[in-house]
Formats: structure tokens, sequence, C-alpha cells
């Protein structure tokens, strides 16, 4: 199923093209970016092997990650990426945002979510939404909450993430509770 690409008011969500791949690499590589993601540094060679990974990859697909390009619709600036691990058989789907830090504190993320969640829920029929936050992210709790999230854990020092022992979250939404509300 292709469902991109997808419009907000502001945005263009995406596939990841050729062109997009400095943008990506120097906004992943800011120590704000990067400070809560897996990675410290993300390279052009790092970039390069994504684009490789993703530029045929189906949306959708189990057991695979799938990561949508965030670009302004007024400057078509890449602010950013949501990306959705589907698994479970179909029936669910894991979701994160990585977000240039010059296009952050300014609804673009929460605009962006929103519109996949609704797609995930409505188009693609996914029972229940994981996402794992580590629990000092405070920006993504909030973006999470106010997406109608619930937190179901919340599991301490359960990960040595980048030298330290670290506390992380884990929220839920389930369709019905996506339609409820």
């Amino acid at each position: 199923m292709e469902i991109l690409p997808l419009t907000t008011e502001r945005l263009v969500l995406r596939r990841f093209a050729q062109h997009d791949l400095p943008t990506f690499s120097d906004y992943r590589n800011k120590p704000e970016v990067a400070r809560y993601q897996s990675w410290s540094s993300f390279s052009e060679e790092d970039a390069a092997a994504f684009f490789e990974q993703q530029h045929e990859l189906a949306f959708d697909t189990d057991d695979t990650w799938f990561q949508i390009a965030v670009e302004r619709k007024g400057d078509a600036v890449l602010a950013g990426d949501v990306a959705v691990h589907f698994f479970d058989g179909g029936r669910q789907a894991e979701i994160g945002v990585t977000f240039d830090s010059t296009c952050q504190r300014q609804g673009y993320a929460t605009e962006a979510l929103s519109r996949v969640i609704n797609v995930l829920f409505d188009d693609c029929k996914k029972h229940r939404i994981v996402a794992t936050v580590d629990a000092r992210n405070d920006s993504v709790v909030r973006l999470l909450e106010k997406q109608g999230f619930r937190r179901e854990a919340h599991y301490r020092e359960n990960i040595f993430f980048k030298g330290a022992w670290s506390d992380e979250y884990s929220f839920a939404l389930l369709a019905h509770e996506r339609r409820a509300g």
C-alpha cells in the first residue's frame, strides 16, 4: 500500500529523496537532536546506507522500520522525520520522531505525528501504536500525551545508554481510544 505523500496544513510527509541526505545527516549530528536517540553521530555514509535500505521499502511491511520525511510546504525545508516500526503480523506499530532543533517547538512534530497516527489507525487498521521514550525527554512525553497516548510503564534504569543508566517510559494508544477521544 502506497500512502505517501501525505499533507497537512503546513507539511508534506513523503519518502526520503537522495537530495535530503545532507540535511538529514546534519540535523541527526546535532548533539541536542541525538541526545535521546540511539546514535551519537550520523555520517554521510550512514545517511547513504539509510537511503539504500529505505528507498524501495514498502510502507506497512511487518518487521521493518519505515522513515517518513517531513518537509515544510512553504520552503521545502526538511524539518525532521517520523519513524514507524511495523510488527505483530500487521496489527501493531511503534512510532518515533526526530526533528531538527531549528524546527522544534513550532508544532511540526504534533502536526506530522497526528497525520501518521490517523493513517496507521484508519488506513492501515492497526490495533495499537506504542512508543518508548527516554524518561528525561519531556518534549516527546508531552507530544505523546497530547496525541492521547497513555503511559503504561516506567522502566527504572533499564538501559545503559550513552555511558549511564537511564529510565524509559512505555506509551500506547489503542484504535478505539483514539476514536473515543
